[in-house]
């Protein structure tokens, strides 16, 4: 049976996605610096982007801690068991109207 670390794994996965968000952080406070004083829609939809970019980083540290638990009921499961119900319902729920509406407005 394998054995593995849900620190480690959370660890790496969080590592993965916070790497695109601090790039488009970094990104967006240049944009940010470049443009100053220029056009108040500019900044208002840069504003927006800090906005975004901190709601997928809290998203992100949300379902960390909500997977945690999971995961380290999963190192005690036989190798090549299912996960559980649970982890695969919070993995694949769908956003919500509210959450949809935030993203594309």
């Amino acid at each position: 049976m394998a054995q593995f670390d849900p620190d480690d794994i959370l660890a790496d996965f969080s590592h993965c996605m916070r790497q695109p968000l601090s790039a488009l952080e970094a990104l967006t406070a240049y944009l940010e610096l470049i443009t100053a004083g220029r056009d108040p829609r500019i900044q208002e939809q840069l504003c927006r982007m800090h906005s975004q970019i901190a709601l997928a980083e809290q998203t992100l540290c949300d379902g960390v801690r909500k997977l945690r638990p999971y995961l380290a009921s999963a190192e005690h499961r036989p190798e090549g068991a299912p996960p559980e119900p649970a982890v695969v319902e919070e993995l694949t729920r769908p956003l919500t109207k509210a959450a949809m509406a935030s993203v594309t407005n």
